[in-house]
């Protein structure tokens, strides 16, 4: 069976094509092509190279881990929004019958109250942040080609992720690449912001074989989230990383970070949903 791996170089696809490759034909796409592998170079926000690429593998699955959050509102809705509208005007464009997987974000809830958790999917969409609302955006874009068109598509709803190499944006990737630079001497403290709020984190490894049965047993038209199922607070998040290290926490500063109106102090998925496939297997 040929899977299309979108966004191929990216943190999330590393460990999921090490997942698959001993399974099936894995055809790997980014901007730019690796070294490894049936690589295709292309840009997911252009049409025509996303039609020709889909022409010429016609995959029976496709993984789209391609996606931006840098909360520049054209940035992420070239990357989360058209790329997707391209896909599925592809698939519609070639007819054939492919299972398209989109990695939808926590960020969509946007600003939760302590007695919401655990989040469910039904949860109203009120994103605060230009990622959050991109990634609402795709959503519904799901919705409106899976009722109109029949399109067979799923949603795992990400929350947080833990691995190494993860993206420098994100708490877990800053957290990371100071450690590195502390112990090449570059630096001598690890500088961070608030610490108190509390976040649903999952490690790579089980997000993967999430991501993998929703593909294969989710309902289409359907989300799951994907996520541990409880919080954690940043803190204690952040003396578990320095202990993997060898490190303590008197070399962390917490810096003065600014009031947001939005900030959410806690929040977790409901993760009733993803066992429930899982228990299928």
């Amino acid at each position: 069976m040929r899977v299309l791996i979108t966004g191929a170089r990216g943190f999330t696809a590393r460990y999921l094509v090490d997942r698959l490759k001993q399974k099936y034909e894995l055809h790997l796409t980014d901007l730019e092509a690796g070294k490894e592998g049936n690589w295709h170079q292309c840009d997911l926000t252009d049409f025509a190279s996303v039609s020709k690429l889909i022409a010429g593998i016609r995959p029976a699955q496709i993984y789209n881990l391609a996606g931006s959050f840098t909360n520049s509102y054209e940035d992420d809705y070239r990357g989360n929004v058209l790329s997707a509208k391209n896909l599925f005007d592809s698939i519609l464009r070639e007819g054939i019958g492919c299972r398209l997987l989109l990695v939808g974000s926590a960020a969509e809830y946007g600003f939760v109250h302590p007695e919401d958790n655990p989040v469910k999917e039904d949860h109203q969409l009120s994103p605060v942040s230009i990622n959050g609302l991109t990634k609402a955006f795709q959503t519904h874009l799901m919705r409106f080609y899976h009722i109109v068109y029949g399109i067979d598509t799923v949603m795992a709803r990400t929350f947080n992720l833990l691995g190494k190499g993860i993206s420098k944006r994100l708490f877990v990737g800053r957290l990371q690449d100071q450690i590195e630079r502390y112990k090449r001497g570059e630096i001598t403290r690890i500088s961070l912001g608030n610490l108190n709020n509390k976040r649903d984190y999952i490690d790579i490894g089980m997000a993967i074989e999430y991501y993998m049965a929703v593909m294969e047993r989710g309902q289409t038209g359907e989300i799951y989230n994907i996520g541990s199922g409880k919080s954690i607070r940043i803190y204690d998040l952040l003396e578990m990383i320095l202990k993997e290290n060898n490190l303590d926490i008197s070399i962390v500063e917490e810096k003065a970070v600014e009031h947001n109106r939005f900030d959410v102090t806690d929040i977790y998925a409901d993760i009733t949903k993803i066992k429930e496939i899982c228990e299928m297997s």
